[in-house]
């Protein structure tokens, strides 16, 4: 994976991108609130540019607000965008503000993987 940006010490997240077959994962660590979005909002740039689904890792999400949800939510304007590993803060987060449905949920990142597979052979 590469570790996307050059972000500034005490950037409390990192996000990582990787090209698979069917889809682009993005894997975030961390603390996701308005302070430190860029590196999810660059991945998630450079992930839709190609018109191909994206995978968030979010297991290693510690924290995530309304910023993360935005950054999310604009990604589905151009790609299907898929959710893995969601708990605690993220998941109460989706769950309040009834943006579960338009994402789609996998409980960890080799579920997410093999679905999207699924979809890139199936068609749309």
């Amino acid at each position: 994976m590469e570790t996307i940006g050059d972000f500034p010490a005490g950037t409390s997240i990192t996000a990582e991108l990787r090209r698979t077959p069917a889809v682009w994962l993005v894997r975030i660590v961390g603390d996701v609130d308005i302070d430190c979005i860029e590196p999810l909002r660059t991945a998630l740039s450079e992930a839709t540019r190609t018109r191909t689904a994206v995978l968030l890792d979010c297991s290693g999400t510690t924290f995530a607000d309304s910023s993360f949800l935005n950054a999310a939510l604009q990604a589905i304007r151009f790609v299907p965008v898929h959710l893995a590993g969601v708990s605690g803060m993220l998941a109460s987060l989706l769950k309040v503000t009834g943006t579960e449905e338009a994402f789609h949920l996998h409980p960890d990142v080799a579920t997410g993987l093999r679905e999207c597979a699924r979809r890139e052979e199936s068609g749309p």
